[in-house]
């Protein structure tokens, strides 16, 4: 059930960052760099709060929502980008495969694994 839960808000925080960027970076011509950097954390504070409240209420539903918990779960969330991108790259420089977006797939899927591991077990973990 946790890991439903957790894609689903995955998937929302993509939204917003994309929609985020969209508006400053591509309308409002803010330079794409420091904006992907700003929606990063902005949907990062976003998964975040939903995971604290939906995703994983059975373990935090008397704790609140909390900075130092939020700074566990970002760096859980860079962890899980550099799983991402050691992954993307190592596919594509050992296999080529025909669609890069296929090792970008095996990418996303290891850091998401890592997300949710060190999300349910670290930041969300059961009180003792």
């Amino acid at each position: 059930m946790h890991m439903s839960k957790f894609l689903t808000v995955g998937l929302l925080g993509t939204l917003t960052n994309l929609i985020l960027f969209y508006l400053l970076a591509d309308k409002c011509k803010f330079s794409a760099l420091p904006i992907s950097t700003l929606t990063f954390i902005i949907s990062s504070l976003q998964n975040y709060y939903l995971n604290h409240r939906w995703t994983f209420s059975d373990r935090t539903e008397n704790q609140p929502v909390e900075i130092k918990n939020y700074v566990k779960y970002l760096l859980v969330a860079l962890l899980g980008l550099g799983i991402n991108l050691f992954l993307l790259w190592w596919y594509l420089h050992y296999y080529s495969p025909p669609l890069k977006v296929i090792a970008q797939a095996i990418g996303i899927a290891g850091g998401t694994l890592f997300n949710f591991i060190g999300s349910k077990y670290w930041v969300f973990k059961r009180d003792a």
